[in-house]
């Protein structure tokens, strides 16, 4: 079973373990998708305004172009123009965003850079609650995941999420999975089966 969220250990799979992530390091698939997408919706764009642009010059020489296509025009401009300041927002966000996490035996360390600041923080580790596996549904898919939880929410950590083929794994083997996991950590376990996240909800 493969860990979805891409942990860096040494050869032993221990200590210490560090996650690293960018706003733009997609997967092949997910980036070739983003940017033909981002390169199309630009283009699209700036057509728009250039065809509005246009427009707006023929209702001006035209007397028999009705005068609601400059209104049009205008509000299909600023419709572009919101457009590409938002994607040129998206895109910096990303392109600034930047995640480290470092477990070893005793600390959690935890940095976080976007375009607004640094997030620094460490924590000891026996201050965790301990590990717990949840269960969740988005978008209509069930799955589950490993957290290190902390009286704080910003201080939790997930530590182990399952690929889209191991998300139905049997009860048993989430148990034996979360029960390594605690005794790695040397933190107590939890175990929330899907009923008792739904009760929370």
């Amino acid at each position: 079973m493969q860990n979805e969220l891409n942990w860096q250990t040494a050869e032993n799979e221990e200590f210490p373990m560090k996650l690293s992530e960018k706003g733009l390091d997609f997967p092949p698939k997910t980036a070739v998708f983003f940017y033909l997408s981002g390169i199309v919706a630009v283009l699209s764009m700036f057509w728009v305004l250039a065809l509005s642009l246009k427009l707006i010059y023929m209702v001006q020489d035209d007397p028999t172009i009705p005068g609601y296509y400059k209104t049009i025009a205008i509000v299909c401009i600023a419709i572009s123009i919101f457009s590409l300041f938002s994607f040129y927002k998206l895109y910096m966000n990303r392109r600034a965003y930047r995640k480290n996490i470092e477990i070893d035996k005793s600390m959690v360390y935890f940095s976080e850079t976007t375009r607004q600041g640094v997030t620094e923080w460490q924590e000891k580790l026996k201050k965790y609650e301990g590990v717990f596996l949840k269960h969740y549904s988005y978008r209509g898919v069930d799955s589950w995941y490993i957290a290190l939880v902390h009286s704080e929410p910003s201080k939790s950590v997930p530590i182990f999420a399952p690929d889209y083929d191991s998300r139905n794994l049997k009860e048993e083997d989430k148990k034996r999975i979360l029960a390594q996991y605690g005794s790695k950590f040397g933190l107590v376990t939890h175990y929330e089966s899907e009923e008792q996240e739904a009760k929370k909800a």
